[in-house]
């Protein structure tokens, strides 16, 4: 292998000199071009450089032609004041709105009124018609209504009717009196109806009986002019008066028999106090033995004693 080496021709050295001095020229050609890029370069980039200048002294020149605003203040804008503008926007919107709930309301008020049926008047006496009972129970005229006051006519005029029976309440109470003597019964009436009404003693009677024997009956007897007196009785208000009876037997009630009227027997008594044919109050009482009269000497011995006895308790006040 030596051998071979060494008998091997050998490269001319003309060659490498050759390829040497080509690689020491291009780097000559090579550093040529460079310096001529960079020419261009620069004078490509100064142009750029002109014209720019140029565009910027055309706008500048542009700009002084104009007239510049003026401003007042230092160059500065007065600033906007909102509010005034705000508020008459919010006032509209309250405006809209309260036109809307308006608008719903009227409607729902509509829609109400047609599906709600008219209701009827109560104070419409042109509706009652002559003879009418009302529910109160009084029969009412043409024009008429029913008030606690009384029968409404058209409604200026007020008629106090008669207390229906069925709203008046009776109480008796009868006191206690000895053989001959008057007994008295106090008759209390009151008004539970709703309409106020006109009434009168004389529209009761009494009637007194003991052991199933009438003795007494007030009705067949001559009305007194002080019970016949009206009386006004209005919804819930009471009022109190007396009945009597004078203590005699009567026959057929009130009729004196011949020989006049005996006194009434002592015992008890009932005494019924009638309105018409109906009872509506009772009450029971007893008549006493009458007092036994006393001498003129006792009589005048007991007033001196009782005279005496009054003086010294006078005394001893």
């Amino acid at each position: 292998m030596a051998d071979q080496r060494k008998n091997s021709p050998r490269r001319s050295s003309s060659r490498r000199s050759a390829s040497g001095g080509t690689s020491g020229r291009a780097p000559d050609r090579t550093s040529r071009a460079a310096s001529g890029a960079r020419t261009t370069a620069s004078g490509k980039t100064a142009q750029g450089r002109t014209a720019a200048s140029g565009a910027a002294q055309a706008r500048s020149a542009r700009g002084a032609s104009r007239p510049r605003p003026r401003s007042s203040g230092g160059g500065k804008r007065p600033p906007v004041n909102l509010w005034p503008r705000r508020i008459i926007t919010g006032l509209g919107l309250i405006l809209v709105l309260a036109l809307i709930v308006w608008g719903v309301v009227a409607l729902v008020r509509a829609i109400a009124g047609a599906l709600t049926p008219d209701p009827v008047p109560q104070s419409a006496p042109q509706s009652v018609q002559s003879g009418t009972v009302d529910a109160s129970g009084y029969t009412l005229k043409g024009g008429q209504e029913v008030t606690a006051d009384g029968l409404l006519t058209n409604g200026t005029s007020i008629e106090i009717p008669a207390c229906l029976e069925k709203d008046i309440a009776v109480t008796s109470q009868a006191s206690e009196a000895s053989a001959g003597s008057t007994m008295y019964v106090q008759v209390t009436l009151e008004n539970r109806g709703a309409v106020a009404c006109a009434t009168s003693l004389s529209d009761y009677t009494l009637q007194v009986s003991t052991g199933g024997q009438q003795v007494y009956d007030s009705a067949r007897c001559e009305v007194d002019e002080e019970d016949s007196k009206t009386l006004l009785l209005r919804p819930s208000s009471t009022w109190s008066g007396w009945l009597s009876w004078d203590g005699h037997v009567y026959a057929d009630g009130c009729t004196t028999p011949a020989g006049g009227a005996s006194v009434a027997a002592v015992g008890t008594y009932k005494i019924a106090v009638q309105h018409g044919t109906r009872e509506v109050g009772s009450a029971v009482a007893d008549v006493t033995p009458a007092p036994v009269p006393q001498s003129g000497a006792q009589s005048g011995a007991q007033s001196g004693a009782q005279s005496g006895a009054q003086s010294g308790a006078s005394r001893t006040r």
